[in-house]
């Protein structure tokens, strides 16, 4: 229904981006019962972004359309695309626009690499970060016999778990839902897709912010299956289907990270950190990055990971979410049991992700590669631009992960760090060292030393 055939940028770097209406030729009997007409299909476009609007007519012959974003005049972001009949809706999808950058692929990745974060998960996590290929290609998904029904344009419609990434590429309808409710934890293939450690793959994307030169370098870690832990995970009420969680870092026009705004559950959900000392609903809570209280290898952050919620958290230790108690990182049983934090610490590791520019023989290693926002298209495209092709599966512009409630949520770069992401630094709560227990600290002191014992190139 909807293909973008098409991103790139002109001489002047302007973002130029090409749709084809592939059902607008194939099935125009559909198109105008949708529409309620008998008529010609005389189809217009309209992009919208804030305040912004720019709209254009659908080529009936060959169901193409041409939007050219000027950079300078109109902002990088998401933008929603309605096609229309007159009054008459028929589709409407966002689009995710950049102009031409003020680094080059080349050293954005060099950040990238050299910040990368060191993630460290629970003993008892099952999960592990995965490609986009492994989501919606990976051998267990392509032999599944399940099937997926979903509320479209035309109705209710299967879709085979098999076909879903060939689906979503082409049909990302803003309001199109994955619903997954009728499966249990136990059913759907995508419980079985935990992933390893050796074979996690973890995403980057690079956004600017114009008016103050600073930059934005986020990571995104994409999980198949959403166990939560305690009650929520004895209940049913919580587990999910698809989670994606993320990071960033800020950044000055030196190229110089001042802080990290590391993310956990959703905005409006209170997050405590022992019990009452700690209290915060933003979602997201921003980090120093150069306090040496915040841990680091080198030049590389340490996060700590929420067993079964992959939730981050800039210190290993223990959180609570209304009922749901989770413990994030590695928390040492004899250093909190009154031992001396000069031993060392128990830590297998296949709770460590290190990332690409550090090696180990012991520690296994993520795959860190670019979502290449800037140049995301329908199709499943290598090129020599080094972005992962399977990218492509992020034009679906609907909802990916389907939440008890009313609060479903998408995949970037429709997500608000993404998509607002000045207001999703700024409104972060500030997290300060001064009142977090020594404990803690030692504890993250043999999280470091274990590291430094097992880990090279830092």
């Amino acid at each position: 229904m909807f293909d973008i055939q098409r991103s790139a940028l002109d001489a002047d770097g302007n973002r130029v981006i090409r749709v084809r209406v592939p059902a607008l030729v194939s099935h125009p009997d559909e198109l105008r019962r949708v529409l309620g007409t008998s008529g010609p299909l005389a189809l217009e476009w309209v992009a919208r972004h804030g305040g912004h609007e720019l709209r254009g007519a659908v080529d009936p012959a060959r169901g193409r359309f041409t939007m050219r974003f000027r950079r300078g005049v109109h902002p990088d972001g998401a933008w929603q695309i309605t096609l229309r009949a007159g009054e008459r809706e028929l589709w409407r999808q966002s689009v995710f626009v950049q102009g031409k950058l003020a680094r080059s692929p080349e050293r954005i990745r060099a950040l990238a690499l050299r910040y990368a974060p060191v993630f460290v998960f629970s003993a008892k996590e099952k999960y592990f970060p995965v490609s986009l290929r492994t989501l919606l290609r990976s051998p267990l998904v392509k032999a599944s016999a399940e099937t997926l029904t979903l509320k479209t344009i035309f109705g209710k419609e299967t879709v085979p778990l098999r076909e879903l990434g060939d689906f979503m590429r082409y049909n990302g309808h803003a309001d199109y839902l994955l619903d997954f409710n009728l499966f249990s934890m136990k059913r759907t293939v995508f419980a079985e897709l935990g992933g390893s450690p050796a074979g996690s793959t973890i995403y980057y994307s690079y956004l600017e912010e114009p008016a103050t030169g600073r930059f934005f370098i986020s990571y995104h870690l994409l999980y198949a299956f959403d166990t939560k832990t305690g009650l929520s995970r004895l209940t049913g009420i919580g587990p999910h289907v698809f989670d994606r969680e993320s990071m960033l870092f800020v950044f000055d026009e030196r190229e110089t990270p001042s802080s990290l705004i590391v993310s956990g559950h959703l905005e409006h959900q209170t997050i405590a950190f022992l019990h009452k000392l700690k209290r915060w609903s933003q979602g997201r809570l921003r980090v120093p990055y150069d306090d040496p209280r915040t841990l680091k290898l080198g030049t590389h952050p340490v996060i700590a990971v929420g067993e079964g919620s992959h939730a981050l958290y800039p210190t290993s230790g223990e959180y609570q979410l209304s009922l749901l108690r989770e413990i994030a990182g590695y928390v040492d049983p004899g250093l909190f049991g009154g031992r001396a934090a000069g031993a060392s610490a128990a830590i297998s590791p296949a709770q460590i992700l290190i990332p690409p520019s550090l090696a180990s023989t012991q520690v296994p290693g993520y795959r860190l590669a670019s979502f290449g926002l800037d140049r995301l298209v329908s199709r499943i495209e290598r090129d020599d631009s080094g972005h992962d092709p399977y990218r492509a599966f992020l034009v679906f512009s609907g909802y990916w992960v389907d939440v008890p409630g009313t609060r479903n949520a998408r995949f970037p770069p429709f997500t608000r760090n993404v998509t607002e992401v000045s207001d999703w630094v700024d409104g972060a709560y500030q997290w300060e060292w001064d009142d977090v227990p020594e404990s803690y600290l030692d504890n993250n002191q043999l999280i470091l030393r274990f590291l430094q014992e097992n880990t090279e190139d830092f």
